[in-house]
């Protein structure tokens, strides 16, 4: 029976400037991964390449040890909580035009609202947060390929199979007039995801389809990654550093991308994932307007073993919270299913402690359980994230959330890094 989930850390030019890497147009990846291995293995967490209003394509790369310590990374191409974004996605679907239409305004298209963002964590709670808005177009990428560049920002499949996460970006920093950016301190990320299973794992429903028709999908690609590199916060005034932390822990990856607003008529999405030494589980679940249970699902992942996927499994949710920012997360989970033996399968996740509270979205860490025919197997500590678009174009809120978004110019210096 694992024990612990979260493996100790023993100690880490272009058009525009839009992007320093090269595309090799061939899918073989910067660092040469062949085409059939991209093709076979990766095509699924590849770029997708939405282009409906609302859209949103989203990869997340987490990384989190025993300690407290780590960090969320993510790559947007339409960043879905950016107020400006959900304000166009209402009054487009509000006039009743069709989504096909050509002359559909890109403020409304995902291309519009390229974005990165990254949260450090020490101890157990957030010490360092950004979020970088980049020019319309900025976002460079290949369809059915993952790697995907952001300004300088990007992800790159290698030849020995790991993915490289490289990210620069300036923090922002509350203060009693709300967020601020900090363009005197740059973040620095550089992170090597090593996968210890084959391929994208698990493709399922993220949330039941809008009446719109549009699709939301949760690519489960690399449950289970062995993390190396380091993740750094620099005064640039005078180069000294402000946080410095190796990363040696295991970690996740996975990718979002829906054909319209990600909560687009229902109230919240709850994901999570539990990594150990050599399985992984995730879960999701979706509420509100008659959709509860639809694409609800557990999935186990076990090296040398064929992924155990619980499709709407029972969800009860007896207790939960409400963060400052108005978005309902659960303080107690619990999931009931069984497997095609008719083994009887239950989750329980119960809240810890809040990591990050934000406009749309609340990320916290919870133990997890899962058990087999009455016998405990799993046990650990997980993450957990609950994401709600509602109330995020109230006034307070919304001008909260677009303090929070850093707009980076073409002519930063921050794309020559």
């Amino acid at each position: 029976m694992a024990q612990q989930i979260y493996s100790s850390p023993s100690n880490g030019n272009s058009e525009n400037g839009a992007n320093n890497g090269s595309r090799s147009g061939s899918k073989a990846g910067i660092a040469g991964l062949g085409p059939l291995a991209m093709t076979t293995q990766w095509e699924e967490d590849g770029w997708r390449q939405q282009r409906t209003p609302g859209s949103y394509e989203c990869w997340n790369f987490d990384v989190f040890d025993s300690m407290g310590n780590g960090a969320s990374v993510s790559f947007f191409d339409g960043l879905y909580f950016h107020p400006r974004y959900l304000r166009e996605e209402k009054r487009f679907y509000r006039s009743g035009a069709h989504p096909q239409l050509k002359n559909v305004r890109e403020q409304s298209l995902a291309s519009f609202y390229p974005a990165v963002a990254i949260s450090l964590f020490q101890g157990g709670r957030r010490v360092a947060h950004a979020v970088n808005a980049y020019p319309p177009g900025s976002f460079r990428g290949e369809q059915g390929s993952p790697e995907i560049a952001i300004g300088p920002n990007r992800i790159t499949l290698r030849q020995d199979g790991t993915f490289g996460v490289q990210m620069r970006a300036y923090p922002s920093e509350r203060s009693v007039t709300g967020p601020r950016a900090r363009l005197d301190q740059m973040m620095f990320a550089e992170l090597t995801f090593r996968p210890k299973l084959p391929g994208v794992q698990h493709t399922q429903p993220l949330r039941p389809d809008a009446d719109d028709g549009a699709r939301h999908t949760w690519v489960v690609a690399a449950p289970l990654c062995e993390v190396t590199g380091r993740i750094q916060q620099v005064n640039l005034r005078d180069d000294t550093l402000a946080y410095d932390l190796p990363v040696q822990a295991n970690g996740f990856h996975d990718h979002v991308v829906g054909g319209s607003g990600i909560c687009r008529q229902i109230k919240r999405i709850v994901r999570g994932h539990a990594v150990g030494q050599d399985w992984a589980i995730t879960w999701n679940h979706a509420v509100g307007n008659g959709c509860d249970g639809q694409s609800d699902a557990i999935c186990l992942f076990e090296t040398d073993t064929r992924p155990l996927v619980i499709r709407h499994p029972q969800v009860a949710t007896p207790l939960r919270n409400t963060s400052n920012f108005l978005v309902h997360y659960p303080a107690e989970l619990t999931m009931h299913g069984s497997d095609l033996r008719g083994n009887a399968i239950e989750l329980l996740v119960k809240h810890h402690d809040v990591l990050e509270a934000a406009p749309g979205l609340v990320r916290n860490t919870c133990s997890v359980q899962l058990t087999s025919c009455g016998v405990k197997r799993f046990i650990g500590i997980g993450l957990m994230e609950t994401n709600s678009v509602r109330g995020m174009t109230l006034p307070i809120i919304s001008d909260w959330a677009a303090a929070s978004i850093t707009s980076i110019e073409p002519d930063d210096p921050l794309w020559r890094l």
